[in-house]
């Protein structure tokens, strides 16, 4: 028996596959050596081989597939068998190691998948912006098949969102929905790799809006002044503990206790879940005056049937605030704002890192020593808190001593005016 032979004697191994059929499983495999050939306009070297895949079951099929070579008035017929070796080299491996089959679909069927089985896992707010991003990315890429698109095509899609006047930072959300949407159609099969990273517009950092000390004590000062008892409340604890809008708005009446309050849950448009970050999840410390302010809330929520502190959203709240500022002709700004504000008054007072890191609730830092070796007492998240209740109340009593003052020195311009006006008549 020849050396050939013996070749095809141990191919036929593992399962049966016909030979003559097209992807159908038959009876056995066997090594190909086939021949070049014209194609019927005689202007074309072809070859055809058959390949063995694995389709999705884990069945071995074979199908037969005609390449094209190169020209006849380019090539000779030798040098179309030259190349021709490359393809048939590959199809006789794959006899023994047989490829998975490629798996195609179309951009928006995949990113339909992708919303239906990924973004629906991420938080009520990343859905609603990235919804927004799948809805833009399926305008531009359509039905094309997700193997087709390249790095050109993406990059054309960035410089189109920055021909129509996209901000900077919403063009890098594109880019980080669109990453997302290709690393899970990796992981699928249904493209072979990532694409690079596009070139994306420089993002310039903004200075975000805050309010200072000043600017705060006038701010409650006119919410007591209007006696609008809980808005004063909510605006004292947004300035002294830093919450976020949405923790503010999932605070229930067992989270407030006579020293703390508990963040336990956040609300985005009426949907509750879990916080930010895991660090998100903490106790806050809380000054003997606003402690005493929240449990008038509580008491008053609770007289109400109300299983939450605030019984509004974090909207109505976020509206009488500017309403508050317009008033007083402070610049707009949000209910974050306070929280900036609580940052850079904790730091003003020295207030230690840790401390001030664990009452925000921020993620780690990165720093092994920050995050894993040093531990705030609970002491400090006390003392954290009074020192910040004193200076807001502090803050709010300049605020009133400036208003008597200036109500005292236009009373007093005034019966100058009134003396003058009659000692004239």
């Amino acid at each position: 028996m020849s050396s050939r032979a013996k070749t095809v004697s141990h191919a036929n191994i593992g399962s049966a596959i016909d030979s003559t059929a097209k992807g159908d499983p038959v009876a056995r495999r066997r090594l190909q050596n086939p021949d070049v050939r014209m194609n019927k306009t005689k202007k074309l070297w072809t070859v055809t081989v058959a390949r063995y895949t694995r389709d999705a079951n884990g069945v071995e099929r074979r199908k037969r597939k005609p390449t094209i070579l190169g020209l006849t008035a380019m090539m000779t017929k030798r040098e179309a068998r030259r190349a021709a070796r490359v393809y048939i080299d590959q199809a006789n491996a794959s006899a023994f190691y047989p490829t998975q089959e490629q798996k195609f679909t179309t951009f928006e069927a995949f990113a339909d998948v992708w919303e239906q089985d990924y973004l629906s896992l991420s938080k009520p707010s990343t859905q609603a912006s990235m919804r927004g991003h799948v809805k833009r990315l399926k305008e531009h890429f359509g039905p094309k098949e997700m193997r087709r698109i390249d790095a050109a095509d993406l990059q054309r899609f960035v410089a189109a969102l920055v021909a129509e006047g996209y901000e900077p930072k919403t063009i890098r959300n594109y880019g980080i929905t669109s990453a997302l949407i290709w690393k899970a159609a990796l992981v699928q099969g249904y493209v072979d790799q990532i694409l690079p990273k596009p070139k994306l517009p420089r993002v310039f950092r903004k200075t975000p809006r805050h309010l200072v000390l000043a600017e705060v004590g006038r701010l409650l000062y006119q919410a007591r002044s209007e006696e609008d008892r809980e808005v004063f409340s909510l605006l004292w604890l947004a300035a002294e503990a830093g919450l976020r809008s949405g923790e503010l708005d999932g605070l229930r009446l067992e989270d407030v206790s006579e020293e703390s309050v508990t963040i336990r849950q956040t609300i985005w448009n009426g949907h509750a879940g879990i916080p930010k970050t895991p660090n998100a999840l903490r106790t806050v410390a809380v000054s003997p005056k606003l402690s005493a302010m929240l449990a008038a809330q509580a008491r008053y929520a609770k007289s109400y049937g109300h299983g939450y502190l605030y019984a509004f959203s974090a909207t109505y709240y976020r509206d009488r605030l500017q309403c508050l500022l317009k008033k007083l002709e402070i610049k707009q700004a949000g209910l974050h704002a306070l929280r900036h504000f609580n940052a850079s008054l904790m730091d003003s007072l020295r207030i230690p890192l840790k401390t001030r890191q664990e009452r925000l609730g921020h993620a780690s830092t990165g720093s092994l020593t920050l995050d894993v070796y040093t531990h705030a007492k609970w002491e400090h998240n006390v003392e954290a808190a009074q020192l910040l209740g004193d200076a807001i109340n502090q803050a709010v009593k300049d605020a009133e001593n400036s208003v008597s003052l200036t109500a005292v020195k236009e009373e007093g311009l005034l019966s100058g005016v009134s003396e003058a006006l009659g000692n004239k008549q």
